[in-house]
């Protein structure tokens, strides 16, 4: 029961993960044209996002939840917002109002995640 939280978390990250870079694998030249980032940037932000998704997933359903990756995710959480942040401040890009508004909604959306992942580590001691 510790470790609901952290299952939790992990999962709804890992699917949220999942749908995220399947939309980015299938849709890169259509995003590209809407969001105003290139086709190869959601082309590599599906494949990452497909790797941490299956971990994330892979963590949360065994009997123990694997901790290092539960830890791993909250750093690159905190990373990827930080990267979300710096594509919406730099000059690196000509993006769209709705990219800016993917970009911030993602963002935010890993802040969160985060923040749960690190509440559920610490209830499951």
């Amino acid at each position: 029961m510790n470790e609901f939280l952290l299952r939790s978390a992990l999962k709804i990250d890992g699917a949220v993960s999942g749908l995220v870079a399947l939309l980015s694998l299938l849709g890169a030249r259509d995003m590209d044209r809407m969001l105003g980032l290139p086709a190869w940037l959601h082309w590599g932000q599906g494949a990452f996002l497909a790797v941490y998704a299956a971990a994330l997933w892979y963590a949360a359903t065994r009997r123990t939840v694997v901790r290092r990756i539960a830890v791993a995710a909250v750093v690159l959480n905190a990373v990827w917002a930080v990267g979300c942040a710096a594509l919406l401040t730099a000059d690196w890009f000509a993006i769209t109002t709705p990219g800016m508004c993917y970009v911030g909604f993602i963002g935010v959306a890993v802040l969160v995640f985060g923040a749960l992942q690190v509440a559920g580590l610490r209830r499951a001691g």
